[in-house]
């Protein structure tokens, strides 16, 4: 991630740019790239992996993340077992 963010930064070289924020999938979820982007100051928008938890070795923000699509994961399947027992359509995405 460091790389592909420093690579757009040299293109525009000549545009005062400003990266907002970087998203990415599971394969970016690492706290060195957590911890360069908080660095940056860009906001990260990186899906954590399933298996993730909140520790103390981990940088603050991944940690953040870690609580907040977790806690957004469980409201999901809450809300899905709800609408089964219900009958109601089941409803699918990728998240």
């Amino acid at each position: 991630m460091p790389r592909l963010i420093e690579r757009s930064l040299k293109r525009n070289d000549n545009i005062d740019i400003k990266i907002k924020s970087a998203l990415g999938d599971g394969s970016y979820d690492s706290n060195e790239n957590f911890k360069y982007l908080q660095k940056k100051g860009i906001m990260p928008g990186i899906k954590v992996r399933k298996n993730s938890i909140i520790s103390t070795k981990n940088n603050k923000i991944r940690n953040r993340e870690v609580g907040i699509q977790t806690r957004d994961l469980l409201k999901w399947k809450k809300k899905r077992i709800c609408m089964e027992k219900d009958g109601w359509l089941k409803l699918f995405f990728h998240l």
